[in-house]
């Protein structure tokens, strides 16, 4: 994908945890909630995309004792859309090197679930589909990322902005010699470049599948208090799901 796609600035329009439907607010209405025998809470998921599968996955950090089933809709499969074939650059800042609205929030998000995706890859998986290919060597690539300076105006641009960056994200200025021993033969019209030590690359397929692992682990875990089903169907319209 291009910078603008799987860092934080897709990020910052999904809901915050804290932005859930308050379901449970009350210890009371919460203990009625996890009775054995009472239907438990069902939500749908439309897409199995970045936003879906981080829905379901918080969706399932439910207080323990919530009885709830989450089915996630996509007809293709997990991270079989736009969301699958996204060049996966990671880090919190626009094209021109400035902090995107929520960027350190995101962030930080971002490193969490990519904490939960590398660890449940490491695990054999819980049961068979689509989720369970073969997660390779590569899924995330720590290797930094280097932006050459193209034209004035943007060296300006991202000369002021970085200097405002993250500490958890720094943004170095880096010279010819210094661009090019990171990147042999690189162009650098104007002899200058800035670089990104901490920015990843990620493999999206892969780490969604992961994701969707992680979920799957986390509702077997629960013994049977929640539940997540990655259903292959396209929905159009909200009231199909009516009735389910």
């Amino acid at each position: 994908m291009t910078n603008a796609v799987f860092h934080p600035l897709s990020l910052s329009v999904w809901p915050r945890f804290s932005e859930f439907p308050r379901c449970f607010t009350s210890s009371s209405s919460s203990a009625s909630l996890s009775i054995p025998n009472r239907t438990p809470l069902r939500y749908a998921v439309l897409g199995a995309g970045f936003a879906g599968i981080f829905v379901a996955w918080h969706l399932l950090k439910c207080p323990k004792e919530l009885r709830l089933s989450v089915d996630v809709y996509d007809e293709i499969g997990i991270g079989g859309g736009a969301s699958g074939v996204s060049g996966g650059l990671l880090h919190p800042y626009s094209p021109k090197g400035k902090l995107l609205w929520h960027g350190a929030e995101c962030w930080r998000e971002c490193l969490e679930l990519l904490n939960v995706a590398e660890t449940a890859a490491s695990y054999p998986p819980a049961d068979k589909g689509d989720s369970n290919e073969s997660f390779g060597n590569f899924m995330v690539r720590r290797r930094g990322i280097l932006r050459p300076a193209t034209n004035a105006k943007t060296l300006d641009l991202m000369s002021d902005n970085a200097r405002n960056c993250l500490a958890s994200c720094v943004v170095e200025t880096v010279d010819k010699d210094g661009a090019q021993n990171l990147v042999p033969n690189l162009c650098l019209p104007l002899k200058c470049a800035f670089y990104l030590p901490g920015a990843m690359n990620v493999n999206p397929q892969r780490y969604l599948q992961a994701l969707f692992l992680a979920c799957q682990n986390s509702a077997k875990a629960s013994l049977g208090m929640k539940k997540i089903t990655l259903v292959k169907k396209s929905i159009d319209d909200v009231l199909e799901l009516e009735g389910e």
